[in-house]
């Protein structure tokens, strides 16, 4: 039996009919990613964040390492008569353990908030963890869920001017509003704009700031990966990836070291976000990223070079409501 043109055509597109119903519905499905502030809920948060530092100066290797231990929360309010919108950040306990050069080791845990430091030269940073772990302030959004503004940090400022010097130049700077509403917005505008498919994906520039008036400006790539399923739940899963990395440092930074010149670059990097879509909250973080490159320091007029090894590995996860 011979067939047209037009019968070709007909049984061409009745065919990629049939194809299209039996394709995977999930395959087309289209879902809005977005953060949600149910009104008077609250999240809890138990985040573990380490660090590994190898820093060659001029032939001569410093290893650092720290662990951060944190329980947060973050407590939606009532909405406002203007419309805005409070949400209540606070860290309700912090365990921090440093590995410095020269064997010294050193652990401080808000559950012992005078315990002391024996190190005369490091005993500052005693002050500094106690107050960190003291960190609470409010993020008022406005109808749009853009930060309107921050309220309650004065008694946080009020308490670093009273530490000692090298303590307050350490912590003072976090606790300003312009930073405070930066890591806020950075952390809730990392979803995209519009509807996504598995395997759509989408990018993002996040800064980070990383004490003693050193940043990294990093790139990141994001991709919906599908619905996951977990202890009887569904959540959305994105992956991420560092895929570029700038590093600055502030030339009033008071460090004996200041870096002229630096070549870094990601060396490796893996990330995984669930978001539960009915609440709009993160219910697991986890990424690990190392960046390597060289580094040039300039100290008293001379020039020194120098490598680095950096490793930031995170895992945030969300607690089981009490």
């Amino acid at each position: 039996m011979k067939m047209d043109r037009a019968g070709r055509l007909h049984a061409a597109a009745l065919g990629l009919a049939c194809l299209a119903l039996a394709w995977p519905q999930a395959a087309w499905a289209q879902v809005k990613l977005e953060y949600k502030y149910p009104e008077g809920k609250k999240f809890i948060y138990k985040s573990t964040n380490k660090t590994k530092q190898d820093l060659t100066i001029n032939g001569m290797q410093i290893e650092t390492e720290s662990t951060e231990n944190i329980m947060s929360s973050l407590s939606i309010g009532k909405k406002r008569s203007d419309g805005s919108l409070p949400v209540d950040v606070k860290i309700d306990s912090l365990r921090t353990e440093l590995s410095l050069p020269g064997g010294v080791n050193i652990t401080y845990d808000s559950k012992e908030p005078d315990a002391k430091i024996d190190d005369p030269n490091l005993e500052f940073l005693s002050e500094v963890f106690k107050l960190a772990g003291e960190t609470s302030y409010t993020v008022v959004l406005d109808d749009k869920f853009t930060v309107k503004a921050i309220e309650g940090t004065e008694k946080l400022l009020e308490k670093a001017d009273k530490l000692s010097e090298m303590a307050r130049d350490s912590i003072r700077a976090q606790f300003e509003s312009d930073k405070l509403k930066h890591k806020f917005e950075q952390d809730h505008k990392n979803l995209p704009d519009v509807l996504a498919r598995a395997g759509d994906s989408w990018e993002r520039t996040e800064r980070l700031d990383i004490g003693n008036g050193q940043t990294l400006t990093v790139e990141k790539k994001y991709q919906y990966v599908g619905v996951e399923k977990k202890d009887g739940r569904s959540y959305d899963k994105i992956s991420t990836q560092a895929v570029k990395v700038d590093y600055k440092q502030d030339p009033q930074a008071k460090t004996p070291l200041k870096v002229s010149k630096s070549d870094l670059k990601v060396e490796s990097s893996t990330g995984t976000i669930l978001l539960d879509r009915e609440y709009g909250q993160v219910f697991t973080a986890k990424g690990k990223t190392r960046f390597k490159g060289s580094m040039t320091f300039s100290a008293g007029g001379m020039e020194i070079p120098g490598e680095i090894d950096l490793t930031f590995d995170t895992n945030t996860q969300l607690q089981p409501a009490n």
